[in-house]
C-alpha cells in the first residue's frame, strides 16, 4: 500500500533518554500493527493555518474522509507527521518524550460499543497495563470514551497512556497519548487541547450559479 507522509516539524528535537524514545515508538507500532481494513473510507490530510483569538496563527490539519471534513490544531511545541496509507497522524513533542497518535478506522461506525465492551478491548490491547479510569472523551465534534492506563516499562519507568475514541458515520477516530508518567501533567494539557480542537469543518457557502 502506498505510504504518503508529510512532516510539519521545522525545529530540531532535543535529546531525551533513549529508553523513553524506544518505549514510545513501541506504542506507536502497536497502534499501526492493527492494520488498515479493506474498504476503508478516504483519508486525506491537508495542513494549513488558522487565526486564533489571541491574534496568533495556529497550525491546523484538515482531515477529509469519504463524506466529512474534520479539523484539528497541532498542539504547541509538537511536530506532526501523517500517513495517508496508514490513515494516521503522529504528533511528537519537541523533546521526543511524548507522542499523540490519531488513527482512523472503520471500527464503531455511527456509535461506539458500550463502555464495558470497549474497556475490555482496550485492556486486552494493553495487556501489561493497569486500566485505572474511564471517563468521557470531550471534543468539539462530539463526546466519546476515554481510558487511562499505567504501563510499567524497563528501567523502572512507567508510561502513562490515555486512549480516547470518537465515532462518526463512516467509522471512528482513536486518540492516544503516550508519555513518561513524570511528564504527564504537562502533556495531558496538550492532549486535551488537541481533543477540544477536533471538530467537523463547516461547509463553505455555495454560490448561486
Amino acid at each position: 500500500m502506498k505510504k504518503d507522509q508529510y512532516d510539519l516539524r521545522s525545529r530540531t528535537k532535543r535529546q531525551v533518554p533513549s529508553p523513553i524514545r524506544l518505549l514510545i515508538s513501541s506504542f506507536s507500532l502497536l497502534l499501526f500493527s492493527l492494520g488498515v481494513a479493506v474498504g476503508q473510507p478516504e483519508f486525506k490530510v491537508t495542513p494549513g493555518t488558522e487565526a486564533t483569538a489571541e491574534g496568533d496563527n495556529a497550525n491546523i490539519l484538515v482531515i477529509q474522509t469519504g463524506n466529512e471534513h474534520f479539523e484539528l490544531r497541532v498542539p504547541k511545541n509538537y511536530g506532526a507527521q501523517f500517513s495517508e496509507g496508514e490513515q494516521s497522524i503522529v504528533f511528537t513533542s519537541e523533546t521526543g518524550s511524548s507522542v499523540i497518535t490519531v488513527k482512523m478506522s472503520t471500527n464503531y461506525a455511527r456509535a461506539l460499543p458500550k463502555m464495558e465492551e470497549l474497556r475490555d478491548q482496550v485492556a486486552n490491547k494493553y495487556a501489561a497495563a493497569s486500566l485505572v479510569q474511564t471517563s468521557p472523551c470531550h471534543t468539539s465534534y462530539r463526546t466519546g470514551l476515554l481510558f487511562d492506563l499505567f504501563q510499567p516499562a524497563a528501567g523502572d519507568l512507567t508510561m502513562r497512556i490515555r486512549d480516547g475514541f470518537i465515532s462518526f458515520p463512516e467509522g471512528s477516530f482513536e486518540f492516544t497519548l503516550s508519555c513518561d508518567v513524570r511528564q504527564y501533567d504537562k502533556n495531558r494539557i496538550s492532549f486535551a487541547w488537541l481533543l477540544n480542537s477536533f471538530r467537523l469543518q463547516a461547509e463553505p457557502a455555495r454560490k448561486n450559479p
